[in-house]
């Protein structure tokens, strides 16, 4: 049985090296609108694209996929906004 983990993320970098599987994303703006983007990369925001959120200012946005959503090299967040928060859940 796989136990999920979480990662909460308010500046740019790895949440996990490796693989797994990306199981839900919350994002939390501030004062000012948000983005989070995750890539399959554990060391830098390039790569392919595994979610792409947006948030207006105080608000909410979040993913949860139908089915785990894999990634293979790693989970690297580059999330930007004033007081933006975010967290991932991953396998």
């Amino acid at each position: 049985m796989l136990i999920a983990a979480h990662a909460d993320v308010t500046e740019d970098g790895a949440v996990k090296s490796g693989t797994g599987d990306l199981v839900g994303v919350l994002l939390t703006a501030g004062s000012a609108a948000a983005t989070l983007i995750l890539y399959d990369n554990a060391s830098e925001a390039s790569g392919t694209v595994l979610a792409s959120l947006k948030a207006g200012a105080n608000t909410i946005a979040s993913w949860t996929p139908v089915l785990p959503y894999p990634f293979a090299n790693g989970c690297y967040a580059d999330i930007g906004g004033t007081g933006a928060e975010a967290t991932v859940v991953y396998l």
